[in-house]
């Protein structure tokens, strides 16, 4: 049986029954964090740049984008939530496979929820598979696809597809061919880096929109080829450079579920700076900062590829930076939202430590490129040196957020664009979602009745941008 058929029939079978406890929770975890980003998200650069296009649409006002609550085609809701998602580098991320997948597989399933009203449960299994199979496929080709490839933008737009297929009730072999329309449209590459960052919520939105679109394109019986990833032209043949273990990508189907694996991030960085963040985090304390004659920072070759931005110029660039991280790690012994600031980036403290820290490329800290172990050292005017190793990040698995952890960030993140009062409700809604058996009611209970109490910069914003 080939992958994509493989993936379709998983697809057309999978209950919200069939998940085991830790599944359904950790899946009512991630929708809770991508709601909560995407409502922050919209208000980013990427963000209002692809809402003013809005009114430029000639679709159905089917579905809305969770910023502003402001109706939307489901096409141009998948892109704008999806972007939006990802905007703030604070959603979701799967380690071993160098992906995030929450950005593009939630987003298509929240926009193909306007096209056909499936029950809350159909909702969260459509998202748990589509984390399933983009997961599966990142461990896949990773980390060899990475090297070139976004596989946020790429593998993602599989999940999508899942996704949305589930959701709308595709069948077997109409889910197949929306994988097969995926992969032709798969797509994002890291030249983004280290200059273009805000690129990369493009790639995201993009991703949700392509694997809507084929599945809306499935629905008509409308297919792509089923040897997407296997054939010579395929998925695995034209984007990765070496040769991929295909069994992989099927083994365990529905018994094993990485879902569970999934990173809830602590921090609003990129996962490449958040175990220097993490040694950094450990060394803080009572720090007398004249004291410093030099700061080491040692990470994985490929950490320093992607996050070694010695001097960044924007809010989202220092995200990017592992020496910036480092630096306000130290300064002000927290990493939160509002550290990433103008203000922050002329901090004269933060420029000081920065002009004091080596960053060197060292695979010999052990661990792998996915876990991206860190080395923080700090060396005194007196000769004195301390030093912390980091290779668990607050939010992996092995750490993960508390209830009340993911509460707080949930509220944080959704206060400026909702209100605490709305973000309360939604935060406790979703945890009673899959009880609804259909989610529109589940939206008309819990999410529109704020929308003309919600900011009305914030309805309006992107409307007169072009």
């Amino acid at each position: 049986m080939l992958v994509s058929q493989h993936y379709g029939r998983f697809i057309d079978t999978l209950c919200w029954s069939d998940l085991p406890c830790d599944v359904q929770e950790k899946t009512l975890d991630l929708v809770s964090d991508w709601i909560a980003n995407a409502a922050a998200g919209f208000d980013s650069k990427m963000g209002k740049a692809l809402l003013s296009f809005v009114p430029l649409q000639k679709g159905k006002g089917t579905s809305f984008i969770l910023g502003n609550l402001q109706e939307a085609d489901p096409l141009s809701a998948a892109l704008i939530n999806g972007a939006a998602s990802h905007a703030l580098e604070f959603d979701d991320t799967y380690r071993s496979g160098l992906f995030h997948p929450g950005a593009p597989v939630i987003s298509a399933s929240w926009a193909a929820v306007g096209i056909k009203n499936p029950s809350g449960s159909r909702f969260l299994s459509s998202v748990a598979a589509g984390y399933e199979i983009s997961m599966r496929l990142a461990d896949t080709v990773n980390p060899a696809h990475n090297q070139k490839w976004h596989t946020t933008g790429t593998v993602g737009t599989f999940g999508a597809a899942a996704s949305a297929s589930l959701c709308m009730g595709l069948s077997a072999v109409q889910a197949a061919g929306a994988l097969g329309l995926a992969g032709t449209q798969a797509s994002g590459l890291w030249e983004i880096l280290p200059d273009f960052p805000e690129a990369k919520g493009l790639h995201a939105g993009k991703a949700a929109q392509s694997g809507l679109l084929a599945a809306l394109l499935a629905k008509q019986d409308v297919f792509g080829p089923s040897t997407i990833f296997e054939g010579s032209r395929g998925f695995f043949n034209a984007m990765v450079s070496e040769h991929v273990n295909i069994k992989t990508c099927c083994e365990g189907l529905g018994d094993e579920w990485r879902l569970t694996r999934t990173t809830i991030k602590a921090y609003p960085v990129c996962g490449h700076t958040m175990t220097s963040i993490e040694a950094a985090l450990k060394l803080a304390k009572g720090l007398n900062f004249d004291e410093i004659e030099k700061i080491e920072v040692r990470v994985h070759p490929v950490s320093l590829g992607i996050a070694g931005n010695p001097a960044p110029k924007t809010e989202l660039e220092a995200k990017f930076s592992i020496a910036f991280c480092v630096a306000l790690a130290l300064a002000k012994r927290k990493v939160t939202m509002k550290e990433f600031s103008a203000e922050a980036l002329s901090d004269p403290t933060i420029l000081t430590l920065i002009s004091k820290i080596g960053l060197v490329a060292d695979d010999s800290l052990g661990g792998t490129e996915s876990q991206r172990p860190a080395k923080v050292s700090l060396k005194f005017c007196n000769g004195r040196v301390r030093s912390e190793t980091a290779k668990i990040r607050k939010g992996d698995p092995e750490n993960p957020l508390t209830g009340q952890e993911q509460k707080s960030k949930f509220l944080i993140l959704v206060d400026d664009v909702w209100g605490r009062k709305m973000g309360e409700t939604v935060f406790g809604a979703v945890r009673q979602l899959h009880q609804y058996d259909d989610f529109n009611t589940w939206l008309n209970e819990n999410i529109f009745p704020w929308q003309k109490k919600i900011q009305p910069s914030a309805r309006s914003m992107g409307r007169n941008n072009l």
